[in-house]
């Protein structure tokens, strides 16, 4: 490319073609099997452009975090490689993907008990990071995994990111009704959707600012799918509402009428006009390493680990190292 064609244009115009250019381009972080793109790849003739000229670098370089998306295999993932950028990268990063693992501190090498936080609160640990779209995938279900208790969990992960900073849009995805819809929670805390979760965002914005959560489903059986909306890959998405399994368990007769469709779910939530979305952050700066080395575990303040209400659950999953890596495997390597 002759960067004398591209400097000639107005400033105005080769600022809307960088933003154009990485709106559409996916950078993806801990993959196992990355794709390594071709030199007639697409993607690498766009990064090309950042070779051209210093010019043309120094005002290309801005748009990247601006526009492109992040993909992070898992929040360990996310942590290791924001935490070890500059700040200045940090707040301008706009779109964001990452598997929902639960965030472990633990000290090297150690594999008895430690502490463990929902993928929520890794964010504390990015201040100034304020997301445009954040979209989360639900690391408990998929993977063949039939413990009851994944079904809770994943409902408390979505509830932990919807009272969580760092982001204007949420979309969680689930590949199943479960989360909600399944008979199992001991503890009965889950409640019906989303109606609960919408007026916990409107709580926060308030009434009038906009702000909603709005359950989609991308039904099994799309042939019957009534809806106008669609996912990337061209499936039929509809509005969807239920009532917690285990009270519908309890009694039938409070099921909502799309109870019992089965798919894909999708929570999507937007945060209010004029809201404080920017993450504030935790008030001491440390590193990944440092946090993770730390003897006893870390536990700051505001943060809420999951033994604090789910230790049963907890137990299960992290009560020995070989558990522990089955389940990061089936999580993060897929």
């Amino acid at each position: 490319m002759d960067p004398s064609a591209l400097l000639s244009l107005p400033v105005e115009l080769r600022e809307l073609i960088y933003g154009f250019l990485f709106s559409s381009y996916t950078i993806r972080h801990g993959f196992k099997h990355a794709s390594i793109p071709s030199s007639t790849d697409e993607s690498s003739n766009r990064i090309a452009l950042l070779l051209t000229c210093r010019q043309i670098f120094a005002e290309a370089w801005r748009h990247l975090p601006l526009n492109c998306t992040l993909h992070f295999r898992g929040t360990e993932n996310l942590l290791e490689t924001l935490l070890s950028v500059d700040q200045s990268v940090v707040t301008r990063i706009r779109h964001v993907r990452v598997r929902a693992f639960p965030c472990p501190l633990y000290a090297s090498e150690r594999t008895n008990y430690y502490p463990t936080y929902y993928a929520a609160n890794a964010f504390s640990l990015l201040p100034g990071i304020c997301l445009d779209t954040l979209v989360v995938d639900d690391c408990w279900h998929g993977f063949g995994m039939g413990d009851g208790w994944r079904d809770v969990t994943t409902y408390f992960d979505i509830e932990a990111l919807l009272k969580s900073d760092a982001w204007k849009e949420l979309t969680y995805i689930t590949p199943c009704t479960d989360f909600l819809a399944s008979g199992y929670d001991h503890r009965r805390k889950r409640k019906t959707q989303p109606e609960t979760w919408d007026a916990l965002l409107k709580e926060r914005d308030g009434e009038e600012s906009g702000a909603e959560v709005q359950l989609m489903i991308v039904p099994d059986k799309q042939d019957k799918a009534i809806g106008h909306e669609q996912t990337e890959d061209g499936r039929v998405m509809q509005l969807w509402w239920a009532k917690p399994g285990h009270e519908v368990v309890e009694n039938s007769r409070v099921a909502a009428p799309d109870q019992g469709l089965k798919g894909e779910v999708r929570i999507i939530a937007r945060r209010g006009k004029r809201s404080r979305a920017v993450q504030l952050g935790l008030s001491e700066k440390s590193s990944w390493k440092d946090l993770k080395g730390k003897e006893g575990g870390f536990a700051p303040e505001g943060w809420k680990p999951y033994y604090n209400d789910m230790a049963d659950a907890v137990g299960w999953i992290y009560g020995g190292w070989g558990r522990r890596m089955q389940l990061a495997n089936q999580a993060l390597n897929s």
